[in-house]
């Protein structure tokens, strides 16, 4: 039979208040809720620590590229379809007629 145990940690007061409140950002509704899943991860050695977080930085030729992608969007060189909600959309792919792109 499974046993549960309480873990008890003492922190100071400020330091649970801004973790809760960066649990709840995360959309967790407590703090307890966040470290049993951290604990779980951690059991299964599923885990990615990060402290910081990293800026996404596009080599030389890929910065031109997507650059070029956005330029050609924006100035209309480039054919888009707006839809006005999925159903649409899927009935657009779905349909055999259409030219591909």
């Amino acid at each position: 039979m499974s046993q549960t145990i309480n873990l008890q940690i003492p922190i100071k007061t400020d330091l649970r208040d801004r973790a809760l409140a960066g649990a709840k950002s995360l959309g967790f509704t407590n703090l307890q809720d966040s470290i049993r899943i951290f604990l779980q991860q951690l059991a299964l050695n599923n885990f990615d620590i990060s402290f910081q977080s990293k800026p996404v930085v596009l080599s030389v030729k890929n910065d031109r590229r997507y650059s070029k992608m956005i330029d050609d969007l924006n100035r209309g060189r480039e054919k888009t379809i707006v839809f006005n909600n999925t159903k649409d959309m899927f009935k657009y792919l779905d349909d055999p007629n259409r030219t591909s792109s």
